[in-house]
């Protein structure tokens, strides 16, 4: 998995090559997303999830994490209207 801040996530994933993209428009306080992100990559992995559930997860709690000024917590009303707002889509390996 590649972040790239505000663009977003690449991820190879089981040969499958995927896009993420975060809510637009999400600024704050960046410290702390990246550890937000990778936990919902292993709540994802632990709870047997598909490989786009669990890339939009990781990205709405990573944008969560950038609306707080402390890292380490997230806004969960933003989380939970994130998830609507993420898009993850299959890209061609030309494209990745």
């Amino acid at each position: 998995m590649l972040t790239r801040g505000h663009l977003g996530l690449l991820a190879h994933t089981d040969g499958t090559f995927w896009e993420v993209r975060p809510p637009a428009g999400v600024s704050g306080n960046p410290t702390g997303a990246g550890d937000a992100t990778a936990a919902g990559l292993a709540r994802g992995l632990a709870n047997g999830l598909a490989w786009p559930e669990i890339l939009a997860d990781a990205a709405a709690l990573g944008a969560a994490a950038v609306l707080v000024p402390v890292a380490g917590e997230i806004d969960p009303d933003a989380y939970r209207s994130f998830l609507a707002e993420v898009t993850v889509r299959r890209i061609d390996h030309e494209e990745a």
